[in-house]
């Protein structure tokens, strides 16, 4: 959500306000160097959501002046009104009085600026480390475009294709790293301080069916405070349709509901009676769904990762851009989504493999894809990424397996998440909101054992029994995973044009550290119709179209 002067990210200018605090820098003659003393800046960009259309930006106060995005739904026992005084409530109380999501920075009058991060990484928010100084931002372009180019990470490649993330805390750049959820830094003299942390404190007691679903309802009606369109994505498996649920029995009427329905995998809702809602305040609600199919995919792979700022392996990702224009063609401002909800009950599938691991290390070995994965990488490489998601882990000393990888999760997994959501969906001008973050959701499933939440071969066990009378039927659903399916998608007509726009970016590919035997026996498996050499290809897909937009954005990269 941050903009530097002169970075355009296809914002809406009707409804974003330029913030920036803190002293910027002064760029040299030739582009790429900083003028002056060490210095601390950041610039963002702010969508209007509750606050005054007339109100300026950044928000400043006698003491201070703050850049704000995100939004604080209590405060204590209050809900700050929009724009000022919750950036004020995010400085002045501590992390377990305030329910929200934000990325705040404040600037005093001796210039020295104070970083503050929701627990749970809701709102994006970067670091970068420079020579001239430090500064932060809500994404990572800004942050180039304010101190010149930056290296990529060959380490950082090599964890992605390894794992699908980079997983020793860094990003695919040389001194940008992520503030850390729930960090609280001083800025001062081109320094960084860390201050503390704001964590997500678990409830004092287990969790029960009756207290779990009081705290998802009070959660929702807490995220409806808006003076813009609201609307819902549904995607008819448990967790949307919960929302969809609770939004109905407080009698919304007026709301806007999308749907993406890939090809083949069983997701997305055309008829919002097949969700089998109560009452009738539903029946006036405003639905539209698009298809998705391999040629989608593909063909949304460039424009997903420039508004993501970087490659991923989540094949949702271009799903997710077509529901943000989906939501954005529709009217909605904000969007209510259903992200968290399975790192916090553990909802995946790959999680019933847990009690079988014998380390958690083990647990995020691709399977079938070592091999691939080695003929591409250089020994070291290889070694090496192994090795930092050994040093990520945390301590296992004493800790079943389940409880050291659900830690993990937390930010491994549910963050990256939740920056796709933002991204892309601030891409268009939208709003996310996840009302399973909130109203003290969070702390009561961080209070339930890994066995309530996976055992019998079915996941997400709380969450199903809160609503086994209303929702019966997804008492033994299996999950539908928001992805594309790759391993048939890839293999079939598709497989053709992969393999040729991946041959068209070998050089890319290669200047990044793969090995050019392994880049083409990847695609020899491809041409055979082999889904793991198929799943693979996607990252490489978006690694290849990744550094094709760098290589068009000089300022951007130093090779």
């Amino acid at each position: 959500m941050s903009l530097a002067p002169g970075v355009s990210r296809g914002w809406q200018a009707d409804r974003l306000a330029r913030q920036a605090i803190g002293k910027l820098p002064h760029r040299g003659p030739d582009g790429d160097g900083v003028v002056g003393d060490a210095l601390s800046a950041v610039a963002m960009c702010r969508l209007r959501v509750r606050s005054r259309p007339g109100d300026t930006v950044p928000f400043t106060s006698t003491a201070a002046a703050f850049a704000f995005n995100g939004e604080v739904y209590a405060a204590g026992a209050t809900v700050p009104v929009g724009g000022l005084d919750e950036a004020e409530a995010v400085h002045g109380a501590g992390g377990a009085t305030l329910d929200g999501m934000y990325a705040l920075v404040r600037r005093t009058p001796d210039g020295s600026l104070t970083v503050a991060r929701d627990p749970l990484g809701i709102k994006p928010l970067y670091l970068r480390r420079h020579p001239a100084g430090v500064a932060v931002a809500s994404e990572i372009p800004a942050l180039l475009e304010l101190f010149g180019p930056a290296e990529v990470r060959p380490a950082a490649v090599a964890q992605f294709l390894l794992y699908g993330r980079v997983v020793d805390g860094g990003t695919f750049y040389e001194g940008v790293t992520a503030v850390p959820p729930g960090a609280r830094l001083l800025l001062k003299e081109g320094q960084v301080q860390h201050l503390g942390t704001d964590p997500v404190v678990p409830a004092p007691e287990p969790a029960g069916p009756e207290t779990l679903r009081t705290a998802v309802a009070e959660s929702v009606r807490r995220v409806l405070v808006s003076d813009r369109p609201l609307g819902l994505a549904v995607s008819g498996g448990l967790d949307s349709t919960v929302l969809a649920l609770e939004l109905a029995r407080l009698g919304v009427s007026e709301l806007s509901t999308v749907s993406v329905v890939p090809e083949g995998n069983g997701d997305g809702v055309t008829d919002l009676a097949a969700l089998g809602l109560p009452g009738t305040a539903w029946r006036g609600w405003r639905h539209r769904w698009a298809g998705f199919g391999p040629d989608d995919l593909l063909d949304g792979i460039p424009a997903a990762v420039r508004a993501l700022g970087e490659p991923t392996a989540m094949t949702s990702v271009p799903m997710y851009a077509a529901l943000a224009r989906l939501a954005q063609e529709s009217g909605i401002v904000v969007l209510l989504v259903g992200e968290g909800a399975d790192e916090l009950f553990g909802g995946y599938r790959s999680y019933l493999r847990l009690p079988d691991a014998t380390d958690p290390a083990s647990f995020y070995l691709p399977d079938g894809r070592a091999g691939l994965l080695r003929s591409l990488l250089a020994p070291d490489s290889y070694e090496a990424a192994h090795d930092a998601l050994s040093d990520a882990l945390p301590s296992a000393a004493g800790r079943p397996v389940p409880a050291v990888v659900r830690e993990f999760e937390y930010t491994h997994s549910l963050e990256p998440l939740l920056r796709r959501a933002d991204h892309l969906l601030m891409a268009r001008g939208v709003e996310g909101r996840t009302p399973f973050l909130h109203g003290g959701v969070p702390g009561l499933a961080a209070s339930l054992p890994f066995a309530d939440l996976v055992a019998g071969g079915q996941t997400k066990l709380p969450l199903r029994r809160a609503y086994a009378t209303e929702l019966p039927a997804y008492l033994e659903e299996v999950k539908k995973p928001f992805r594309a399916p790759v391993a048939d998608w890839l293999t079939g007509p598709a497989a053709r044009r992969v393999v040729a726009d991946l041959q068209a970016h070998r050089d890319h590919l290669t200047g990044v550290g793969l090995r050019p035997e392994g880049i083409e026996h990847v695609l020899g498996r491809l041409r055979a119709g082999d889904s793991t050499a198929a799943e693979l290809a996607f990252p490489l897909l978006t690694l290849a179209a990744w550094l094709e937009w760098q290589a068009d954005q000089p300022a951007l990269l130093r090779n």
